[in-house]
C-alpha cells in the first residue's frame, strides 16, 4: 500500500514537472496573453499526460549539470552543422564521397538509442537513417572517408554520461 502511494506521488510529481516545462515552452512560443496562458495550461497538461505513456518516469533520467552542457553543445552543433553542410553543398571544389556507415552502438534498442540518433543527426554531414534490434545504426555520411565511427563514439559517450543510471522500477 505504501509503495503504491509512493508510486502515485512520483507519477504526480513527474506529471507536474513535465507540465511546467511544457508550459514554459508554450509561454516562450505564444506569449503571456490571457487566452494564450489558458490554452497553454490545458495543452501543457495534455502533453504531460500523454508523455507519461510515451516515456515513463525513470526511463531517461538526466543529470542536470551535464544536461545543460549537452544542451549548449546541441545548440552549438546545430549552428556548426548548418554552416558545414551549406559550405559542402555550395562549394564546387569540395570532394564528397557519400555513403552509408554501419555504426556499432553500446546503447540498447529503445529511448536512449533514439535520443542518441536524434543528437547524432546534428553532426555535420551525418544522418542516422535506421537501426536494428542488435547494435547497429545505419548512418548516411556526406563523406564516408571521414572517421564517422570515431565521431559518433565520442558523441555517444557524451550523451551516455548525461543520463543517470537506470533504476529498477
Amino acid at each position: 500500500m505504501a509503495a503504491e502511494a509512493r508510486e502515485r506521488t512520483r507519477l504526480a510529481g513527474t506529471l507536474l514537472a513535465r507540465a511546467a516545462a511544457y508550459f514554459v515552452f508554450w509561454v516562450i512560443l505564444a506569449g503571456t496573453g490571457t487566452k494564450d496562458l489558458a490554452v497553454g495550461m490545458v495543452t501543457a497538461l495534455a502533453a504531460a499526460w500523454m508523455s507519461l505513456s510515451l516515456l515513463p518516469p525513470g526511463e531517461l533520467t538526466l543529470r542536470p549539470g551535464r544536461a545543460i552542457g549537452l544542451f549548449l553543445r546541441f545548440l552549438w552543433q546545430s549552428v556548426v552543422a548548418g554552416i558545414t553542410v551549406a559550405r559542402i553543398a555550395l562549394s564546387p571544389v569540395m570532394p564528397l564521397r557519400p555513403g552509408t556507415v554501419a555504426y556499432r552502438t553500446k546503447l540498447p534498442p529503445g529511448n536512449r538509442r533514439l535520443a542518441f540518433m536524434t543528437f547524432a543527426s546534428l553532426l555535420p554531414g551525418t544522418l542516422p537513417t535506421g537501426t536494428d534490434d542488435g547494435d547497429l545504426i545505419s548512418v548516411h555520411a556526406l563523406d564516408d572517408a571521414q572517421p564517422v565511427d570515431d565521431l559518433l563514439a565520442r558523441e555517444e559517450a557524451k550523451l551516455t554520461r548525461t543520463f543517470a543510471e537506470r533504476t529498477a522500477p
